[in-house]
């Protein structure tokens, strides 16, 4: 070994064993100014080690298994440090390692590695095989003894000592101490909080029987009882304690256990409340509805509900209540119903004859509508009735006795009426409302009288119904999540038309409708409509006279109708939810009611008698006042009756 180290010598073309024969054969120099030139194309391994043992003066010693080829080219040499981190690569891709002692290595593979002790303090003077005693501290025998079972050779032998934390290892002494020392290192305190698990119903000194009977409490942890806070305290690993947890919240549980709560409502009524949440727990066909265990009896009086119950259907039951009791939202309804009819009438109509004796013999006669006729005329001149010949315009005249008569008549009349009503509701989310402004009429539905000797009837009574006459609006408002309202509307409008039917009593006409509509929030939608034309005429004339271009208007009498009838009911709903809107709301009213008033008042000239004012007394800007201020005059409130309260101020706030 002399030539390889004293100068840079190459290897490339000797054969292996002719390498290994060689050095042995020379002296090694110092290696630190050695330069190796390697050319190694499938040498064996063993030899490779053998140059490796020759260039860095390691002694090896090699295990049994220690078999393959190896291939290193380096042909411009390396150091004896360079060579043996070479040396280390090919060892790691053989899957070989060294464990280090203090005069020789050993060449391992990796699995025997693990089960071998290294000797870096001195000479080894306890190889015999021996069996011992390790005893643990603080960590349990079980958890070390997973760990530490890898690392031991396969002809050592190691046992676990139940119930005593100890183990008992059979195996060289030098690699005893390796797993002693690695024992100690594990054997080390555990900090593991102490925690303290509350049971609600169920006993903890029985549920601590039930943990200690299934064994699953390790020697180095504990569990006792609280019985001040009725709790376990558990000190041990965290799976102990998940153990612990789980198992005693299953067995805190007594579904016996009836609590009884008093539960006050805000805005829903008690009784309704109680029948909805107990038909919800009967609908799902639970135990304790079914056995009678549920119990919730309503208070008028004071708008609360007593509820008895289960301790873990308590906290349902009264969660459900109080999401069924919140506060409802107010549907303002405001409707526009505006009605129009227009009847146009005309006639026009010349009658004549001829008188002899107070007879009529001969002329031109036309019965038309709200006219009379010529000889109903000419008979109440002789009866000395001085009737006209109705209304309009008319010209003519009758002589008694033998002479002529004729009169000319012609009328145009238009009637046209205009109805406009706005009434206006609030009410709660689903709760019926209605509003009525109608007269209570009498109307005749029958008579009876007893005759007695004379014709006069004896005791004659009649029976009288009474109706309202007027405007009805009767709504059932539902206030939807996405703020639309379901409305069921009956409305109805009605009014006297002066006519009489022809079996007595005063005519009515009525106009009402039915439906169910959907509208968002604010919106105006048309309910229902009517436009109605008509016309008519009657026309009566002489046959063939009556045809005449200029004279045939004298045989000829025309009377023409025209009507329309315009009806139109419309309807916004309001969603009130808060105490701001409302006040917003009533506001505008007020200033609107004020507004018409002041336009209806009459005005007052200053002369008596003095015409007292009467608009609405509220302008929305100052509601909070006694409701009489304003209606009574201020000479009564001074004089005749006791001074009444000033209104109310807040500093022109409200």
């Amino acid at each position: 070994m002399r030539s390889l180290l004293g100068r840079s010598r190459s290897w490339r073309g000797i054969p292996a064993a002719l390498a290994l024969a060689l050095s042995f054969s020379f002296t090694p120099v110092t290696p630190v100014l050695a330069q190796v030139e390697l050319d190694l194309r499938d040498a064996d391994l063993r030899s490779f080690i053998t140059i490796v043992a020759d260039a860095t003066g390691r002694n090896f010693v090699l295990d049994p298994q220690v078999r393959g080829t190896v291939t290193v080219l380096a042909p411009q040499g390396m150091s004896p440090d360079a060579l043996y981190e070479v040396f280390l690569n090919v060892l790691e891709l053989n899957r070989l390692t060294i464990v280090q002692g203090q005069d020789a290595d050993r060449i391992v593979s990796l699995n025997t590695a693990r089960e071998l002790a290294p000797n870096t303090g001195g000479v080894r003077l306890d190889g015999n095989y021996e069996t011992r005693v390790i005893q643990l501290e603080h960590a349990p025998a079980a958890e070390v003894l997973e760990v530490i079972r890898p690392l031991l050779p396969s002809e050592a032998i190691i046992t676990l000592v139940p119930r005593s934390n100890m183990l008992v290892l059979s195996d060289r002494g030098e690699n005893f101490r390796r797993i002693e020392n690695l024992v100690k290192r594990l054997d080390t305190p555990q900090d593991r909080p102490i925690q303290m698990i509350r049971l609600r119903n169920a006993n903890a000194q029985d549920v601590l029987q039930v943990v200690q009977s299934l064994n699953i409490i390790p020697a180095d942890a504990s569990i006792s009882v609280d019985r001040r806070s009725n709790a376990l305290v558990v000190s041990g690993p965290q799976e102990l304690v998940e153990q612990v947890r789980v198992l005693s919240s299953r067995l805190d549980t007594q579904q016996n256990n009836v609590v009884s709560i008093v539960e006050q409502l805000n805005y829903a009524d008690a009784s309704a409340l109680a029948d909805v949440v107990l038909r919800s727990f009967s609908a799902r066909g639970d135990e304790g509805a079914t056995q009678g265990q549920i119990s919730i009896v309503p208070d008028p009086s004071s708008n609360s509900l007593l509820i008895s119950a289960p301790q873990d259907k308590v906290s349902q039951i009264v969660q459900m209540v109080r999401h069924l009791d919140q506060r409802p939202k107010q549907v303002l309804v405001e409707a526009v119903i505006f009605e129009m009819a227009v009847d146009g009438f005309s006639d026009l109509s010349v009658q004549f004859g001829e008188v002899l004796g107070d007879v009529l013999v001969g002329g031109v006669q036309f019965a038309l509508e709200g006219r009379p006729t010529l000889t109903s005329y000419v008979t109440s001149v002789l009866n000395n009735d001085r009737s006209l010949p109705g209304n309009g315009g008319s010209i003519g005249g009758v002589d008694v006795g033998n002479g002529f008569g004729a009169f000319l008549t012609a009328i145009a009349s238009t009637n046209s009426t205009r109805l406009l009503s706005t009434p206006s509701i609030l009410t709660l989310n689903n709760q019926e409302a209605e509003i009525v402004v109608a007269q209570n009429v009498p109307f005749v539905t029958g008579s009876f009288a007893t005759v007695g000797d004379s014709a006069i009837p004896d005791q004659p009574f009649q029976t009288i119904e009474r109706e309202d006459v007027g405007l009805t609006l009767a709504v059932k408002p539902q206030v939807n999540a996405d703020r639309t309202v379901r409305l069921d509307i009956k409305q109805e409008v009605s009014n006297l038309t002066n006519d009489a039917a022809s079996t007595g009593g005063e005519i009515t006409a009525r106009r009402a409708l039915s439906t169910t509509v959907l509208v968002n929030d604010g919106n105006v939608i048309m309910l229902g409509g009517l436009l109605e034309n008509g016309s008519g005429s009657v026309t009566q004339k002489v046959p063939g006279l009556g045809d005449l271009p200029v004279l045939g208007g004298l045989f000829r009498g025309k009377n023409a109708s025209k009507n329309q009838r315009v009806l139109l009911v419309l309807l916004r709903p309001r969603v009130i939810a808060n105490d701001s809107e409302a006040r917003k709301l009533t506001r505008e009213a007020a200033r609107d009611a004020r507004k018409a008033s002041l336009a209806l008042a009459p005005k007052d000239g200053h002369i008596y008698p003095r015409t007292t004012g009467g608009a609405f007394p509220f302008d929305g800007a100052d509601l909070n006042q006694p409701f009489d201020a304003g209606f009574i005059d201020d000479a009564a409130q001074s004089r005749n009756y006791p001074p009444l309260p000033s209104r109310l101020r807040f500093k022109g706030k409200y």
